[in-house]
């Protein structure tokens, strides 16, 4: 396997992370009626600093607690954003299939 197709690979799954990260702020605020738009916050209100705000590792890194007050981030946050990673890849590697 190529390596150029590897690293590829790998940006699709970070991509499809980032947009199954976007999915779960869509999911936690659009019931609630709140904005779609601005930074993320944790539900004591504090802004998530941007080390804490990547999609499956700041999940894991902070071992599902936020930094500012510890409070408990849901694990359906860090499971939409490992779905969102495996669609994209999936779809990655139907189209080398197909190619």
């Amino acid at each position: 396997m190529d390596a150029a197709v590897v690293v590829l690979g790998v940006a699709v799954a970070a991509l499809g992370a980032s947009v199954g990260s976007f999915l779960g702020v869509v999911i936690a605020r659009v019931p609630q009626g709140e904005s779609i738009g601005g930074r993320s916050r944790c539900v004591c209100g504090e802004p998530i600093q941007a080390r804490d705000n990547l999609p499956i590792a700041g999940w894991l890194l902070r071992r599902g607690r936020a930094r500012c007050c510890g409070a408990p981030i849901p694990a359906w946050y860090l499971g939409i954003e490992i779905a969102g990673a495996l669609v994209a890849v999936g779809i990655y590697v139907l189209i080398l299939l197909v190619l």
